[in-house]
């Protein structure tokens, strides 16, 4: 039976390493799968895809050679261009040779009838230049340029971008992040009760990080489509902050520059106060995640319209896999959301899962590839990143392993997230926190707890017909958290969603747990069958978000479908 496992093991491994393989690049550009046209010759080995020969090169206008974080570039062509129906325009380092016609960013197929394209534009901190391929030999030989932009470069290197808050251990604390292009002054954050005057200040620490510091792969490779300079990232930890009070703030320093004034509203301190919150998985990056914007487009207009107190994502967060860029543009994609509620987050597949390297696995797990038991399919998902920039990006509360596995309050609710890219079984040090952490909650003050992970403990769609991990994860930790009346458990990793009945050990009960898939964020959603479980109550496959909203009595879960903005599904749980 073993060699059976572990053929299904590499199968399924295998499958999992290439579903979500990004094809577009940081700059929004929507490339479908069979859209392979610039990428089949960028197979070549290098110096083989551009010609050298001289050419005329044209000019290309653009609308603007300055431009901010989030600003849209219009670039134009007088006369037209396109000789062949895989010609392109890229965006490139200025400094990158013009015979490299594959070291794009990302890259736009253009027709003939085409005489103006628009980017929107990230603040990758320096030189870029857009430039124009068409192929030789009656579009049949190498790329070679023939038109290029004079160079744009940001309007400030050092604007504050990708802004984004999260809780820090205590409930007067709030973690603000940012990034600039230098370490050279201190982080500062000016706040205060209204807008035009932001009298407290607080300072913050910088940190970084390179190719080297993660575990292999495209990770550790230079280049605009593997790892390009993060920036430096900026925290800021604020105290003493009141309950349920709205905060006015800005980012940066006199020296580099500040942000824009931005507000959020403190975490209830008082168990009795309604809390509202915002969950889901598996986003991504649009447009390649086709439900990405959507997605965040309604929960920024909740987050900026309603009284949301924070958001929890379950996992699976830019799918960036080593391609550095899609960071910055995943961090500013979520700006406007996150730089007004805690953006909390959860670890992935996508984020951590890794084969060598592990003495440079934040985590902490053994093994040169962590957790890789024989019945998971756990592969190479991460491009060799291994969390490395999601624990630099991202903040949370340090009663757990950073964040692999932490815990929360918000009002009278307590949140633990856990992780299934790690040892969950019972003699895992996981599992001895996780166990802890239930004990020591206080219920006369957090009636309700959730839980939340990556990966399903319950799912009926029947794809995966043989997926052990879910089997393990009820044989190890469904009776720890039946036991501490667990109420949700929260999981993403298919992309659907999915609702149970309140259960145990595969049976509908009165005090069971309630678990939900929220899978649906935004990456290609999921097309298979379902079995026809008898605790499954309701699913379906569409791209949405959902919000809860708990008291000491009730907690109300509706799921949203992005499409009309209107509940697809809802339950309530009450004490």
């Amino acid at each position: 039976m073993k060699p059976v496992i572990i053929l299904w093991v590499f199968l399924v491994s295998f499958a999992t390493a290439g579903k979500h393989l990004n094809a577009n690049g940081p700059f929004g550009k929507r490339h479908n799968d069979d859209d392979e046209l610039t990428r089949r010759e960028c197979k070549r080995p290098p110096g083989e895809v551009s010609s050298s020969r001289n050419i005329a090169v044209a000019s290309l206008n653009v609308s603007s050679t300055i431009y901010s974080s989030n600003e849209l570039i219009t670039i134009t062509w007088s006369s037209p261009l396109t000789t062949c129906h895989d010609d392109y325009i890229g965006i490139y380092f200025a400094e990158t040779p013009i015979t490299s016609a594959c070291s794009y960013f990302d890259n736009e197929v253009v027709n003939n009838t085409q005489s103006s394209t628009s980017w929107r534009m990230i603040n990758l901190r320096c030189p870029l230049e857009f430039r124009y391929f068409s192929r030789e030999q009656n579009c049949s030989g190498n790329y070679s340029i023939i038109a290029r932009s004079p160079a744009i470069q940001p309007r400030n290197y050092n604007e504050p971008t990708q802004i984004h808050l999260a809780y820090g251990d205590r409930a007067d604390q709030m973690f603000v992040s940012y990034v600039t292009n230098s370490s050279q002054w201190i982080p500062q954050c000016q706040y205060g009760l209204v807008p035009s005057l932001l009298n407290f200040r607080q300072n913050g620490t910088t940190t970084t990080y390179t190719a080297s510091d993660m575990c292999e792969g495209k990770a550790n490779k230079w280049g605009p489509r593997t790892f390009i300079d993060p920036g430096y990232m900026h925290t800021i930890l604020l105290e003493d902050l009141r309950p349920s009070t709205t905060y006015y703030y800005r980012v940066g320093s006199d020296e580099h520059g500040w942000s824009s004034i931005y507000s959020f509203t403190n975490r209830p301190a008082n168990e009795n106060e309604t809390v509202y919150m915002i969950a889901y998985g598996d986003m991504g990056l649009a447009p390649y995640a086709p439900g990405s914007k959507f997605t965040t487009d309604r929960v920024t207009a909740r987050a900026t319209s309603f009284n949301i107190t924070c958001l929890l994502h379950i996992g699976d967060i830019s799918y960036a896999r080593g391609f550095g860029a899609q960071w910055d543009a995943f961090m500013t994609q979520i700006e406007p959301i996150a730089a007004h509620i805690p953006y909390m987050v959860a670890i992935g597949n996508h984020e951590y899962d890794h084969v060598l390297g592990g003495d440079k696995d934040p985590s902490g797990a053994p093994g040169p590839g962590g957790f890789r038991p024989e019945w998971g399919n756990y592969a190479y998902d991460s491009g060799g990143e291994c969390a490395v920039p999601m624990v630099h990006r991202f903040h949370s509360p340090s009663n757990g392993n950073s964040l692999f596995w932490y815990s929360f309050d918000v009002g009278p609710v307590h949140i633990i997230y856990y992780s299934t890219e790690h040892d969950f079984r019972h003699t895992s040090p996981q599992y001895a926190w996780l166990e802890q952490d239930l004990r020591s909650v206080d219920r006369s003050r957090t009636p309700w707890i959730i839980v939340g992970s990556h990966r399903p403990m319950y799912a009926s769609e029947t794809d995966e017909p043989y997926d052990f991990t879910k089997i393990i994860l009820q044989l190890s930790l469904e009776p720890l958290f039946y036991k501490y009346h667990v109420d949700v458990n929260l999981f993403a990793h298919k992309h659907s969603y999915e609702r149970t009945c309140p259960m145990f050990q595969q049976k509908c009960v009165s005090d069971g747990i309630t678990h939900v898939l929220i899978g649906m964020a935004g990456q290609d959603i999921d097309s298979g069958q379902y079995s026809g479980a008898a605790w499954s109550r309701y699913h379906d496959q569409e791209y949405g978000y959902s919000q809860l909203w708990a008291n000491r009595t009730y907690l109300y879960f509706s799921y949203y479908h992005n499409s009309d903005d209107m509940i697809a599904d809802q339950f309530t749980l009450e004490k």
